[in-house]
């Protein structure tokens, strides 16, 4: 493994497909192994599906901006298998990759400077990761809260999921909403956290927006280089022009002294 791809592993959506990819695991186990019921297990298909829409969005981004998509393809085949949807055992392939990168993480020391560096993409990575963790908690508790009340119009998975998105989004469509006290409270938690949420998109965007790109920031410094190499120029031939002062002084005062000491040996 080449210090390239040691860097690309180590950013941050790498990170996120790592954690997304650990949370994965143990969704498919609790689907495959343990009897849960139906509006539990729906509530988890729909977090594997947004969980595998992440993973196929991001290795599309990264196939995309690869400059060998042969090798690419070579190195994460197992990955764009692992993240089919609605086909649930595929998603313990997903092992590969977490060990493939906690192996990079151990190895490398670069990792703070990775996601210091990479602001934007951690900021992408942290607003899918609060999502996700959004979704699943305010779906659960949610009906968990809304399941024992007769008069609850949240009463499936779906309905929960559904409920949770809308709320997250701060659209609100009022077709599912919380009757119980517990319920409003969640609602409300849920509602603000998704207003953080969508500030910290609108931050980004505006960030994308107004901050120079890479080429600006290289352009603008190769100037600032160029700027002090001529300053520097600029320096030497100052002190060389004062150098040539210097002596032509030193000379002319000699010149004087010398036509002095002439006419003093003219007179009479």
């Amino acid at each position: 493994m080449n210090r390239n791809d040691n860097k690309n592993d180590t950013k941050p959506m790498s990170l996120l497909s790592l954690i997304l990819s650990v949370m994965a695991l143990f969704v498919i186990s609790a689907l495959l192994f343990f009897p849960i019921r139906e509006e539990t297990r729906q509530i988890l298909i729909g977090l594997d599906f947004v969980i595998c829409t992440i993973f196929i969005l991001q290795l599309s981004i990264d196939l995309i901006r690869s400059a060998n998509k042969r090798l690419f393809m070579k190195k994460h085949w197992i990955d764009f298998i692992a993240s089919v949807p609605m086909i649930e055992p595929l998603r313990f392939a997903r092992i590969f990759h977490i060990l493939r990168v906690i192996l990079v993480i151990r190895s490398s020391r670069s990792l703070v400077k990775q996601i210091l560096n990479n602001r934007k993409e951690t900021t992408i990575a942290s607003i899918l990761l609060l999502l996700v963790i959004l979704l699943t908690l305010g779906s659960s508790v949610m009906l968990f809260v809304e399941g024992h009340s007769p008069d609850a119009n949240i009463k499936t998975g779906a309905d929960a999921l559904w409920w949770a998105l809308v709320t997250i989004s701060t659209v609100g469509y009022g077709d599912h909403f919380p009757v119980t006290t517990a319920g409003k409270i969640v609602a409300s938690t849920i509602i603000l956290c998704g207003v953080g949420l969508f500030g910290m998109i609108s931050g980004l965007i505006t960030s994308v927006i107004t901050s120079p790109s890479k080429q600006q920031t290289l352009k603008a410094e190769q100037k600032e280089k160029q700027m002090m190499v001529l300053l520097e120029q600029q320096q030497a031939i100052l002190q060389r022009l004062e150098k040539l002062e210097r002596k032509m002084s030193k000379d002319i005062d000699k010149l004087h002294i010398n036509s002095s000491s002439e006419q003093q040996k003219r007179e009479p």
